[in-house]
């Protein structure tokens, strides 16, 4: 099974190889998991930086779709 985690905004490289080491250590043997961003903005502070960031994790989620991911995480 293959899993893409999205991250709303922009996030750096470090912040990321981070978060993939931690939910891998989570998840089944077997299952594949990759951490993507939507780019944007780094840091959501607000409902309205969600709603603004929203389109994106929806266009993100298609993509992963594309790419053969089996499911998405809106983290």
């Amino acid at each position: 099974m293959k899993l893409a985690v999205i991250l709303p905004g922009d996030y750096p490289k470090e912040f990321c190889e981070h978060r993939q080491r931690y939910l891998s250590a989570l998840i089944s043997p077997g299952t594949e998991l990759k951490i993507v961003t939507t780019g944007g903005t780094p840091s959501l502070t607000s409902i309205i930086d969600l709603a603004f960031v929203a389109p994106g994790m929806v266009n993100r989620a298609m993509e992963a779709e594309k790419e053969g991911f089996d499911g998405v995480l809106l983290h």
